[in-house]
């Protein structure tokens, strides 16, 4: 029940240090001297980073169910007119006068009522902020209006049509809504002193992927940073970035639900601590980072694309949310570099994806490729991304997904490398014939002919050798067989929602996962297993299938027998190369 604005933003953050040492956030005022009535003043930025100040006047203090004493109060003035109070204003300190007339820090704003124009909201006493025991007076009343999430949306920048539309439909399952960000440059502002009333971002990656929640400062202590007055996932211990954002609009919805339009910015420390009172961080050192690089090639025009983005890495402190942060980024990312490589994705694709991915664990890198060629909606004005986004977005958060089922250590993902190569069309061919040797001996290499008619196309030859099974005798028949027909990849809206609901902290969206792997090896082998081979196969007398050839440049479907007369060492008289059927 916070204001979260959890944010996949339009601009790379680079790590740049705060300068220079800060005041802290002023005398506080205990919850005991709150009193009804009282005039107070919020402070929060409404556009780019100036700090604006609105009016709160105290309705009293209340006791919100499970989450201790909050102080209900509501807001007006021009800062908040239109508007009320948005998600993103979550952290605005309020300042109560005192006795003597004297300005304290009574707390953050943090909850909404779901009041008609979003006027009142409730606060989080600075005490419980700051670690001190409070203790709500008895007679505070338990609040029993609607006290409704403000869940902030999921801000998205730099993403296709189709990918967005993903994670919009993900985050409808996750109950986020989903906004695209205007493309900008977000760290094109000063680096931002975070104080008090300053727009601060707690941020999962930076980069091409920027990811975080976006709110406010309420108070300073040195190097420490106290934010939001609510947590961001309530995970405990963190290792996040710690940013300043900038706030581009607050959009005014008085029927729903306003929020800030904001990004984060420049990196300035680490956010450490993840509590229900609020979210903590100290100025100064990142935390440890992991390479995400895809490379992405248009083999039609040769262009290139790279999408380099780092994620915060949680390994060292537990993955407090059970999961990688990893898991989400690299497979968006990926998804995002297949979609954008066309400039205009046609309806039918054909692409290969090779992923590399580095553990301090292994000498050896896990590692797989596969090829995609499929159709589907043309443009990146169709509801979900293309066929190869949509291919190597399941793959990824497949292969992600075992490296968390992992229980024989702890593992450290040190970068991630995806190439994906990209062409217009489908490259694809059918077996309409065959020709090959129809006397042949025990163990021999053969030549076979195929005849494969390309997708809306010519028909061509394709040849291979194939070995003659040793031991054979007489007569010996072999069937070629090509894989199934492209189908249509596994729904990318499930794979990402279920990333999306490990990082949020709901746990799996998905079915129970296969066995976990028990040794690096079996990691190694089952990470490699990914790759599917989608050549020819061949069944010798209606045996097993064995692989016989694949083309690199052409999936081959369809099927064709082949039959053999099998002769000794000394051979004996040829005949014609026989006819084949298909079927």
């Amino acid at each position: 029940m916070h204001f979260r604005a959890l944010i996949l933003c339009v601009a790379a953050a680079f790590a740049l240090p705060a300068t220079g040492a800060l005041a802290d956030g002023g005398p506080i005022m205990s919850l005991s001297e709150v009193q009804a009535g009282m005039d107070c003043t919020g402070e929060t930025v409404i556009q780019g980073t100036a700090l604006s100040s609105f009016d709160v006047r105290v309705i009293g203090v209340v006791q919100e169910p499970g989450e201790g004493a909050r102080i209900l109060v509501r807001a007006s003035g021009p800062a908040v007119a239109g508007t009320g109070i948005a998600q993103g204003f979550s952290g605005s300190p309020v300042y109560c006068p005192d006795a003597f007339g004297t300005m304290r820090n009574a707390g953050a704003i943090s909850e909404g009522v779901g009041d008609f124009g979003n006027y009142d909201a409730l606060v989080t006493p600075i005490e419980q902020m700051l670690g001190e025991p409070v203790n709500a007076p008895r007679s505070a009343p338990r609040f029993t209006a609607r006290v409704r999430p403000l869940l902030g949306p999921l801000t998205v920048g730099g993403l296709s049509p189709g990918m967005l539309n993903v994670l919009q439909a993900a985050g409808r399952r996750v109950g986020r809504v989903v906004l695209a960000a205007p493309a900008g440059s977000a760290t094109s502002f000063p680096v931002q002193a975070l104080v008090p009333g300053a727009s601060v971002a707690a941020s999962y990656s930076v980069g091409a992927i920027p990811m975080g929640a976006v709110g406010t400062v309420t108070y300073r202590d040195g190097s420490t940073v106290y934010a939001f007055g609510h947590e961001l996932d309530g995970a405990g211990r963190r290792a996040l970035l710690l940013q300043d954002a900038y706030v581009y609009s607050v959009i005014g919805n008085p029927l729903g639900q306003s929020y800030k339009f904001a990004a984060p910015g420049h990196t300035e420390g680490t956010l450490t601590s993840d509590t229900p009172n609020g979210v903590l961080g100290v100025v100064g050192q990142p935390p440890p980072l992991v390479p995400v690089n895809v490379t992405a090639n248009d083999l039609d025009t040769r262009n290139v694309l790279r999408l380099e983005t780092e994620v915060a890495d949680e390994t060292d402190v537990g993955l407090p949310l059970g999961t990688s942060l990893v898991d989400l980024v690299a497979p968006v990312a990926a998804g995002q570099a297949a979609a954008q490589i066309y400039n205009g994705p046609p309806a039918n694709e054909s692409g290969r994806m090779c992923v590399t991915l580095r553990l301090r664990e292994s000498r050896q890198p896990l590692a797989f490729c596969n090829r995609y060629v499929g159709t589907g909606l043309a443009g990146d004005s169709a509801p979900g991304p293309p066929e190869l986004a949509a291919g190597v977005t399941t793959d990824l958060a497949a292969a992600f997904g075992l490296l968390e089922q992992v229980q024989f250590a702890t593992l450290h993902v040190e970068n991630v490398s995806i190439r994906i190569d990209a062409r217009r069309g489908l490259l694809e061919g059918t077996i309409v014939g065959v020709r090959a040797p129809r006397r042949v001996r025990a163990g021999q290499l053969v030549t076979v002919h195929l005849r494969v008619r390309r997708f809306r196309g010519a028909v061509e030859g394709v040849a291979f050798k194939l070995r003659i099974p040793a031991g054979s005798r007489h007569v010996l028949t072999g069937t070629l067989q090509g894989p199934p027909p492209p189908a249509p990849p596994m729904s990318p809206t499930s794979t990402v929602t279920g990333s999306l609901v490990a990082v949020l902290g709901g746990g799996s969206a998905s079915a129970p996962p296969p066995p976990a792997p028990t040794s690096m090896q079996t990691l190694r082998s089952e990470f490699a297993a990914i790759s599917t081979y989608d050549g020819l196969r061949i069944r010798w007398n209606g045996g097993g299938p064995r692989p016989a050839y694949r083309d690199p440049a052409l999936l081959i479907t369809g099927a064709i027998r082949l039959r053999f007369d099998v002769v000794g060492a000394t051979g004996g008289r040829r005949r014609p190369a026989s006819r084949h059927r298909t079927f």
